[in-house]
């Protein structure tokens, strides 16, 4: 294992894991490369605030050969979320925000909202809200904001919108703000803009920057050095490729990835998609919410305010369960397994987290004291589910 670690490293024996089971693991990962799936993939496993285990096969960049390691630097895309979700929860901490707060108390270009119901982008047929959306709703994604993607009729609206030529995270949330809602806000989860407006309120109410607003609130205070939404020119060598399987499956690397304006520089900080990120630094975040919100005597987060973001907090909807999978509900940020029956992968119930387009996840299990940190560069997302695969692996080697 390397010493670059930021936490001591373990022992497998003695903190919980079978070595000849982590083999298997190791195996399939390494399966995963030589069969042509993945070009480099890496696992970060820590239990018991030790890092018990790193293993990584293949490359972050195939045509120099350059291998995965603990200094690669990723796309963590969506992963985002739960760290900007933080970010709010220290406003809440501080009295500046309440969840049921109508979120037209920061951002007034949602006022009076209305729900397109059917119709066309030329004559759209509108109703009213019913309510207003709240902060809440933000962290949820009920509330009613969509990605264009959800097969609503407000999905061509979306595309009328030219969303993607906004320059500044406040110029993205205004175009937003203008395009009808999918549903009625609070009444079923919908993945969306939902945490770019949540970025876009912490920056109307701290007024200051959102990436200044991760730096100075958690990623400085945890040793993070490594994440942000741009990779410095010193560590762009590090910043892996990203890669999608082209003629004859041979690896073929995205130039610039969408929204960069050069490779490993983002446009503007976002709230849902965009920061840069290695398996060490989100391995010390995962273990500071794994803590119930502290980190080596770094305190981020109150632990109930932690036992609270990881609840199911769809539950009292009319579907208790997020639009991915059955069995897995939402928090304040993350996604939270509340029926193991119905997930179809081993786990914990209550076990949280989330994943990133490019093949990345985050999961803390607070009850055995697990966090895992699973990491490739690869599109589409998960193409050859590896994430349950591996997931399963990691669970059948727990002592």
């Amino acid at each position: 294992m390397s010493s670059k670690s930021f936490v001591q490293e373990g022992s497998t024996e003695n903190f919980g894991f079978a070595p000849e089971r982590l083999k298997r693991l190791h195996d399939r990962i390494e399966q995963y490369v030589d069969d042509g799936q993945y070009a480099g993939v890496s696992v970060l496993l820590v239990r018991n605030g030790k890092v018990e285990d790193f293993f990584s096969a293949g490359y972050r960049d195939v045509d120099r050969q350059v291998e995965m390691g603990h200094d690669t630097i990723l796309r963590v895309y969506s992963m985002t979320k739960i760290v900007v979700s933080v970010a709010a929860l220290t406003l809440l901490e501080q009295g500046k925000i309440g969840l049921r707060d109508p979120i037209t108390a920061y951002l007034p270009e949602f006022a009076d909202p209305y729900v397109m119901v059917s119709g066309t982008v030329e004559n759209p047929v509108l109703a009213p809200a019913d309510r207003p959306i709240t902060v809440q709703h933000l962290f949820t994604h009920t509330s009613g904001l969509t990605h264009g993607d959800s097969g609503l009729p407000v999905d061509k609206l979306y595309e009328a919108a030219d969303l993607q030529t906004a320059d500044s995270l406040a110029e993205l949330v205004r175009r937003i703000a203008k395009v009808p809602l999918g549903r009625q806000p609070g009444t079923i989860f919908d993945y969306g803009y939902s945490t770019d407006v949540l970025g876009r309120l912490i920056e109307v109410v701290t007024g200051t920057r959102l990436d200044v607003v991760l730096q100075e609130r958690i990623l400085e205070p945890l040793g993070m050095r490594d994440t942000g939404y741009a990779v410095p020119v010193s560590k762009r060598q590090r910043l892996s490729k990203m890669y999608m399987h082209g003629i004859k499956r041979h690896f073929e690397a995205v130039d610039l990835p969408s929204g960069e304006s050069e490779e490993g520089v983002r446009q503007y900080p976002m709230g849902g998609i965009g920061l840069f990120s290695t398996l060490d630094d989100f391995g010390r975040f995962g273990q500071m919410l794994c803590n119930g919100g502290e980190l080596h005597g770094v305190r981020i987060l109150g632990r109930k305010t932690v036992d609270l973001m990881t609840i199911n907090h769809l539950a009292s909807l009319s579907c208790p369960y997020q639009n991915f999978r059955a069995g897995d509900g939402f928090g304040l940020g993350v996604g939270v397994r509340v029926d193991d029956d119905l997930v179809g992968t081993v786990g914990t119930k209550g076990m949280f987290g989330w994943d990133g387009l490019a093949t990345t996840r985050l999961r803390i299990d607070p009850v055995e004291k697990l966090v895992m940190v699973f990491g490739a560069q690869h599109q589409p997302f998960d193409e050859h589910g590896m994430h349950e695969r591996l997931q399963n692996l990691v669970y059948q080697a727990l002592i």
